[in-house]
């Protein structure tokens, strides 16, 4: 699935800040409240550039999804499955509460960690974002001379 955004600034050679638009409503009675679900505010991300857009570029943008559901996994899954599975060793093992408790809390240093070391290792990949086409800003074509070329899509 695809969402249109705006390029902000562009980071480096091929890395962008994108703003993703708030999602039209569905219905014109809604003034924004959010109650259909629709977020109201932009969202920003680095997203990966490889279409050479250009700030105030419309784009549209796409996500990983497998590599998101994996990430939201280890973000909220592990400082609440490690935890907890350290208590219940400690439980089951007939350890009192207080000891139980302390391998809990070593468990939630544990999840720290390896948030940390996961947050270090997406960090040196590509963004989990990628443009896949760009709908050129007018005023880019008059500044280089381009004659109108309003659309550019890519597949990789």
């Amino acid at each position: 699935m695809s969402d249109k955004a705006i390029v902000k600034e562009i980071l480096s050679e091929n890395r962008a800040v994108v703003v993703k638009l708030p999602e039209e409503r569905p219905h014109k009675e809604c003034s924004g409240c959010g109650g259909c679900g629709a977020p109201n505010e932009k969202i920003e991300t680095i997203a990966l550039n490889l279409l050479d857009a250009k700030p105030g570029d419309a784009v549209y943008i796409e996500s990983d999804e497998r590599k998101s559901i994996k990430l939201l996994l280890i973000l909220i899954g592990s400082p609440i499955l490690i935890p907890l599975s350290f208590y219940l060793v400690g439980s089951s093992l007939g350890l009192p509460g207080v000891v139980s408790g302390g391998m809990a809390a070593f468990g939630l240093y544990m999840a720290y960690r390896i948030i940390k070391f996961y947050n270090k290792k997406v960090e040196s990949e590509p963004p989990l974002t990628k443009i896949i086409e760009v709908q050129r800003n007018e005023k880019h074509d008059q500044i280089t001379g381009n004659e109108k070329h309003v659309q550019i899509t890519g597949n990789q």
